[in-house]
């Protein structure tokens, strides 16, 4: 993104959608570059409160549900998820749950990456928008052999 104005470091989701704006076509040309770039659709046949429909084919839970590489783990795979974020991702500025793989992304390829979902809603995206932190993330298997 530097060069168009912005490091990485700098970039949060209001300042993207605000650099979107101004510079459209400069962000219609980043888009066509960006391969992780996706195009949703308004689910109206959701009841109010439910998330949106996972990789997994589930409605995806506010602060458990994980995007995973799908070539390495499967969904429904429980993850422990813990992370230091920024004071204006979660007001007690620490993450430590149990996730379950229940999306993907074109993005997130390698063993040691995922997305947590935050939920839906402005308030949700700037939270999620500003999550940039490294996180320690476990997947919790069944032992072989034992039954």
């Amino acid at each position: 993104m530097t060069e168009f104005g912005l490091t990485p470091e700098d970039v949060t989701l209001e300042k993207l959608k605000a650099w979107l704006r101004a510079h459209p076509e400069e962000g219609r040309a980043l888009m066509r570059r960006n391969r992780s770039f996706i195009f949703f659709r308004v689910a109206d046949e959701l009841r109010a409160g439910e998330g949106p429909i996972g990789g997994a084919g589930v409605p995806l839970r506010p602060g458990r549900a994980l995007a995973i590489d799908r070539n390495l783990w499967s969904y429904g795979l429980p993850f422990f998820v813990a992370a230091d974020v920024a004071q204006e991702v979660e007001p007690s500025a620490r993450i430590a749950r149990l996730t379950i793989a229940q999306d993907t992304g074109s993005a997130i390829l390698g063993p040691a990456r995922g997305d947590l979902f935050f939920g839906a809603g402005e308030e949700m995206g700037r939270r999620a928008g500003s999550l940039r932190h490294a996180a320690r993330f476990v997947v919790l298997l069944p032992r072989e052999g034992r039954g």
